[in-house]
This record gives C-alpha cells, structure tokens and sequence, in this order.
C-alpha cells in the first residue's frame, strides 16, 4: 500500500501516514523507516497490521520520486579511486622510471585526429577585452588558426590516464596550514564579545565586554539573551530588500556622523533585554547611540540607561541586514576607554599566538576571496558609497592582521572558577570556522602526490614529476623527472563553423565545503551527514564533467553582463575538426597500452575539453589514426627518412594493458571503468545542469546557492521531522534518480 506522511510528532518519535486509498491514518514510529528522517509529505510504501491500539505501519520504505516530478543531474561527478595500493617495482605499480640517455623501451608517434561533439571553447590568454569587469575572451590561436593548446590536450589526456591506472592525485590542494572552513547556521558556543587591549609576543590581552554579565535585571529564562547590544536601524529599512530591490538609506541611520569600526560611543540602552520579532533570541537594544564627547546629551529613565562602550560595525555587508552591535559592560562609568590597570581581572583573558595566528590566516582568507570585489569598489565602497550593496565587510583589508583595539569575539572555555582560555577568535558572531581535519587527511597515502623517485606511479612516469618539496631537502636527491610523451598543438583541419559571440552563465570555482557533493561515508556511500569533522569519511574520487550530449542554449546563456560572468567570442560548432600529435620515448608495452587507451576512450565514449563543459560544452572524440614505432636496427642503418618506423596493433596493446590491470586490481577495477563510462558516455535522460531552487536558471530571483542552503538546513533539521530527508550527490553510475529541486527554506523547488 501507499501513502503519504501526514504528521509527525519528532518528540515522540512517532507519526501517521495517510493511505491512498482514503483509509484511516496508519501509525508509524521513527524507526520503523529505513534510509530517510520521516517528514511531512514524504512518500512511502507500508503493509498494515493490526496493533494494539489500532492499524499501524510494518515494512515501512520510502518510494522513489513520481514519474512526474523534476529531477536532475549535477554536471560533475567522480570515479572512485581503488583502495588497494599499486604493485611495488611493477610497471603499473610503483617503480624507477627508465634512463632518458638510451632507448630502453618502444619510441615512436600516435597519430590522432579531435572532433568537436558539443560547442568547443578553450580560451587565449591574448587579446582578452574588459568592460566594468566583464571580460570578452577569443578562441585559442596558433598561427592565425583556431587551435587546440598542447598543454589543454595533455592535462586531458593525463586525467583519464591517471584514473585508469589508479596513479597518484599529482594536483592535489592540501589544506596548510588550517583545515577547510565552513559557515555554520548557528553561532557556536561562548562566541563573547571582546576588545584587544594588548599585543604582543606571547599573545593577546582582551577585555570581555559580555553585556549579560552584571546586568541589571534578571535576564534568566527564554529565549536567551545575546551578549552583544544591538543598535537597531542602522541601516533602516535594510542593507537591500531583494524582492523591492531597495537599499537603504543612511540619511536615516541611527549610527552617529563619522562612525566606524571600534568607534568609542555612549548609548541609551534599555534596561530589559528586548524579544527578538522572531522570538529566536533577547537583546539589549541601544536605542540612542552618540559620540562619547556627546554623552551628556543622554538622560538615563525608568526603561532606560546610559553606558559607555564601542561600536562593532561590519558594515552592508549582507542581504536584509539592518542592525549592528554595541560592545559593553555595565561597570564601564567613564567616557574615557578605561587603561588595562582599569579593567578588572574578571573581564580580562588571554589569548595564545597560535590562535592568533590562526585568526590572521582567517582574515587573509577574506581577502583572497573578495580582493576583486574591494579593488573594483575603490573608493565607493561603504561609508563613501552604497553602490552595489552588501559590499564586503569592514575588516576586509589587503594584509589585515590583529591590532590593538580590534572589536571581536572570543570563543572562551573555562578552565577553572579563576581561567579562561580562548579557542578562537572571529571578527563576527556567525563565523566560519574550521573542520577538524583538513582534506589530505582522507586520502590513501599511496594516492598522495608521488615525493621518492624511485617509486613513481605511473603517470609520473610517463607524464613528468616535480616534487611537491623541491629545493627543501639538504641533500642532493633527484626532485624531478621530464616526461616521456610530448604533445602537439592541435591544428585545424577544413573549415570549421563559429557560433556568434555568446554571454555565458556563471561559472563558479570548486566548492570542496560542499560536503555531500565531494564526501562519501565509511562505506563509500554518499552520505549527507558527512562533513570533514567525520574521521572515517572518504575522498569521493577523481572529479569529471558528465558528458552532456548537447549544450542548450537556455542553460548556457544569459543576457545580463557582470563581473561574474564571460563572453566568449569563437566558439566553434559541433563537427569542428583537428589533428594532433603524441611523441613517446621509452614507453613499456603496458604503458603504451594504458596511454593509447587514456587517448582513443572505448566506442560512445569522449572527452571533456576546454571552458564551460558544466554548460555541456567541451564533449570531444578522440580517434587514433595511427600508432608507429621505431625499429632502431633498421633506422640507424639507413639513411632513409621513414626507415625503420612501423605500426603497431594499438587493440592489442589496449587489451594487454586492460588485462593486467585486472590481473593486479580484479572486479574493482571493472567498477572503475564502469563509472567512467557512466560520466563519459551516452547521457543520461535527466537534464544536467548546477543544483537550483527552480527548473529555469534564473540567476536574479533565485541564485542557485540557495540549493545548498536550502540542503543545509534539511540537514540540521532532519530529526525534527519539519522539512524532506537531505540528499546527497549520488555515486556516477546512479543514474535513475537524479537530483530534486530544493527552496532556500529547505522545502522542494
């Protein structure tokens, strides 16, 4: 039977389902459902039985999504890498890469021949134009002729190549000196309000300046009671109302002339902590807030008191933001900042050098990821201007690092009744902050970046190695090794057709935060719950664009020019052909198999090539026209210019090499291929397109970020049975299912 969950009751753990059929509701307990958080809406299927209190739930599983309703695929996913290490002194293992004095191995040339299966755009470097920050990009040029570059044929090559042998991840980003950092929904605990008084090299000195300490009402009870003052309008009515598209006006701010970030101030703060309208939270909220050479104009009343204390100003830096916060203490009298022999011991704490380290490489963070943004402002950015609202916070500054008088807050933990110590510092109350184990501690070593020259896998081998240390050893030690494959230009062959000058939609960087895309559980099972604070979690795999069939243009092109998107100019059409060149040395049979494999894929397969491939540009096709070799006897005993080459059996040596591989990694190596084929060959039914909010990319009203928002959320509140089970990105070959659309509020799109 089926049915739909028509209410659960979370803290009892139990819920009702209403049959199709118009049957009376059917009782369920939470544990009854396997593979999902129970919510309402959800679909399952279930067997009655007569319980004691009436028809109840057995068998009780989810069922998938109806025929009918949207589902997509992500444009990217992985083929998972193989546990088992690679051979020792094998050729498709671990071994010391051949002499490059002699000829030890086959030498010789693959013929091969690119044919452009979707739009094909790789870009030059030349002749890049930029207005307002948009930039125009051309096609790839060599001698006046649309090209393909040797490098972009060669780090394509080498990423098949790299996966089909199980080499090492030789690109591999580690996370130094820090872990990755996320934002969290909620603040984490003890996030206190403080100011720098003193730094130096064993640290930083703070004030505590917790408002709920002292205070002079009992502020005990619900909801809690925020430990920073709150200076409502400041940015009346909002930084920006994106369905109005209004900003607003700071003619009628609150916040005193000339105010800024540390600014010393008095305030008339009410006497009781004021409900938030979300009744989420209590604040002390400062409803006058002057200069302190000003504070005489305040007059405390019955609802109200003056204090003293210091304006932390972020700035617009959000959407629907119109408040900032008064950092104080009750027992601050004096206008004048109070010297350090002032503050009594209770409210002052030390902080350790590493975090403050740790806090400057926090900030520097900031900078790396908005520098473009604060550049292009200049001097129009907030308080000169309001343009282009949020604008990046106060503390965004090229080489900002900790100072006296900073305003932050302290994640303090009391050690005992007279210490504190704090674990980390952050410029705001809702932070980013650290996982606990950076990415490189969840991968196989055997698949870290090869480090002995003795021992390379073999795509170093056979495409050159660098040392990731380099210059660091003391001693002398062989740090890098030239490849044995050296690729050409890819020339163009016949005339070839363009598309006309195209606006692309936004193509963002790589979001490794993002953890149920790029995390697979203990088991090698996508998981939504997995983040990097998970110790048994695992590295997906080797990340590829799913090839598209074809690129629609109501999903690769959008009118609207900015600074976050490209046009390109030169574009060819599908049909586009070219020819190139792979000149090898020294290659063992085994690996000239394994690269004639990695080059011509098996037949319905392409590769991805080029810029926008998650648009569902850049599908190619591959073809070897011909493999020869040198036989050096008869080469060296003529003069002839062809003497000597002669073709090989490339399927015999792609079979030889397939085989082996078996031999060496069994079943695991066929579930290998098998992912491969499913992101690189025939597409599946579903569309492909970034994860969304809505069916229609609709950039304005519905940023696609709120997907991973609205995900977010289903994770945090997945036991409260509120909101549907999140979801995961599925492994390459789960093809039926797809991905559904999903609201900022966590609900379905």
């Amino acid at each position: 039977m089926k049915g739909t969950i028509k209410k659960v009751l979370p803290e009892k753990r139990i819920g009702f389902i209403q049959p199709d059929e118009g049957r009376k509701s059917v009782f369920f307990h939470f544990s009854w459902l396997k593979g999902a958080a129970p919510s309402e809406g959800l679909r399952v299927e279930f067997d009655i039985e007569q319980g004691e209190k009436g028809p109840r739930a057995r068998n009780l599983r989810i069922l998938e999504a109806a025929s009918n309703e949207y589902r997509f695929h992500n444009p990217y996913n992985f083929v998972r890498y193989l546990e088992q290490q690679r051979p020792d002194n094998h050729v498709l293992g671990n071994c010391l890469p051949p002499p490059h004095d002699r000829y030890v191995g086959l030498t010789g040339r693959i013929t091969c021949k690119v044919e452009a299966v979707t739009p094909l755009f790789v870009s030059d470097s030349h002749a890049v134009k930029e207005e307002n920050g948009h930039k125009t990009y051309r096609f790839f040029l060599y001698e006046g002729q649309p090209a393909l570059p040797a490098s972009s044929l060669r780090g394509m090559i080498r990423s098949v190549f790299e996966a089909v042998t199980n080499s090492c991840f030789a690109v591999f980003q580690r996370d130094e000196p820090y872990p990755l950092e996320h934002r969290k929904s909620r603040a984490p605990k003890n996030m206190t309000p403080a100011r720098v008084v003193e730094l130096g090299e064993k640290g930083a000195l703070l004030e505590l300046l917790d408002c709920t300490v002292n205070a002079p009402v009992d502020i005990s009870g619900s909801p809690p009671v925020v430990r920073a003052g709150i200076v409502r309008e400041a940015y009346p009515p909002k930084v920006l109302n994106r369905k109005t598209n209004q900003l607003f006006n700071p003619s009628q701010s609150k916040l005193p002339e000339g105010a800024h970030d540390g600014m010393r101030v008095a305030a008339l703060v009410t006497k009781k902590p004021v409900p938030h309208p979300s009744n989420r939270f209590r604040a002390f909220q400062a409803v006058k807030v002057v200069p302190v050479s000003e504070h005489e104009s305040l007059t405390k009343d019955d609802q109200h008191v003056k204090v003293f204390g210091w304006l932390h100003l972020t700035g617009p830096n959000i959407e629907n933001k119109h408040d900032e916060r008064l950092f104080f203490r009750w027992d601050d009298e004096h206008p004048d900042p109070p010297q350090i022999d002032q503050v009594p011991n209770t409210y002052l704490c030390e902080c350790s050098t590493n975090v403050v380290k740790e806090y400057n490489h926090h900030l520097s963070g900031y900078w790396e990821r908005l520098q473009r943004i604060v550049e292009s402002l200049g001097d129009r950015r907030w308080p000169s201007g309001t343009n282009g609202v949020p604008h990046p916070s106060t503390f965004v500054e090229e080489g900002r690092d900790l100072r006296v008088g900073d305003l932050v807050y302290a994640q303090c933990e009391k050690k005992d009744d007279e210490h504190t110590t704090v674990k980390m510092l952050r410029p705001v109350c809702m932070p980013r902050v650290r996982y606990e184990y950076p990415r490189q501690e969840f991968l196989p070593e055997h698949l870290g970046p090869c480090q002995n020259y003795n021992e390379l896998c073999p795509a170093c081998r056979v495409f050159g190695w660098v040392r990731e240390s380099a210059g660091e050893t003391g001693t002398y030690e062989q740090t890098a090794y030239a490849g044995r494959v050296r690729f050409s230009h890819g020339r163009i062959v016949g005339d070839c057709k363009t598309e006309n000058e195209i606006t692309l939609a936004i193509l963002s960087t790589p979001k490794p935060t993002t953890t149920p895309f790029y995390l697979l559980n203990a088991a090698g099972q996508p998981d939504p719950t997995v983040t990097y604070d998970t110790r048994d979690a695992r590295l997906r795999g080797r990340k590829f664009y799913r090839h598209q069939g074809e690129a629609k243009p109501e999903e690769y092109t959008i009118e609207e020019k900015s600074d976050q998107n490209r046009t390109i100019r030169g574009a060819l059409k599908p049909g586009a052909t070219f020819t190139f060149t792979v000149d090898f040395e020294n290659l063992a049979p085994l690996e000239l198999g394994a690269l004639l494999y990695a080059l011509e894929l098996e037949e319905g397969m392409v590769h991805r090539l080029g810029y926008a491939k998650p648009l569902g540009f850049g599908s190619v096709k591959v073809t070897i026209e011909k493999t020869k070799i040198i036989d050096w006897e008869t080469r060296l005993k003529s003069i002839g210019p062809d003497a000597g080459w002669q073709s090989v059996n490339g399927t015999q040596l792609k079979q030889g090499f397939l085989k082996e591989m078996r031999t060496c990694y069994g079943e695991k190596f066929d579930d290998l291929l098998a992912e491969l084929r499913a992101l690189l060959a025939t597409p599946p039914e579903l569309p492909i397109h970034y994860p969304r909010p809505t069916q229609r990319l609709d950039p304005k009203h519905h940023p696609q970020y709120e997907w991973f928002v609205g995900n977010k959320k289903r994770v945090e509140k997945q036991h409260t049975g509120k909101l549907p089970p999140p979801v995961a990105l599925g492994l390459a070959t789960q093809v039926e299912e797809g991905l559904p659309l999903i609201k900022k509020d966590g609900r379905e799109g």
